[in-house]
């Protein structure tokens, strides 16, 4: 009879301990779910601050880009003015010229 109470207590045991490694288990499952939600919401946060960096980047590049298009166009027009000044000028020159030396 003490070999069954003997086995009795070894069963009792091994259940004592399967029951806390369950539980321990449970307590470990639920660490790595809450881990994941939140490297889930780090990764969202991320993804925002991101995305709006980059928005912010693409409306000054846009911006520059806009002003880069008014500067030529600017420098292009003041070109062509000096052109047409220059060669007024110089037509100019050339009839006060013709007149004073003719």
């Amino acid at each position: 009879m003490s070999s069954t109470a003997d086995q009795t207590s070894i069963n009792t045991a091994a259940l004592v301990e399967l029951a806390e490694v369950k539980g321990q288990l449970g307590v470990i499952v639920q660490m790595i779910q809450h881990n994941h939600e939140a490297t889930h919401q780090r990764i969202e946060d991320l993804r925002h601050t991101v995305e709006s960096r980059f928005k912010g980047v693409d409306d000054r590049i846009g911006a520059l880009e806009r002003n880069e298009r008014d500067t030529a166009l600017r420098t292009a027009g003041v070109g062509a003015l000096s052109g047409v000044m220059g060669s007024g000028l110089l037509q100019a020159l050339l009839v006060l010229l013709k007149r004073g030396g003719a």
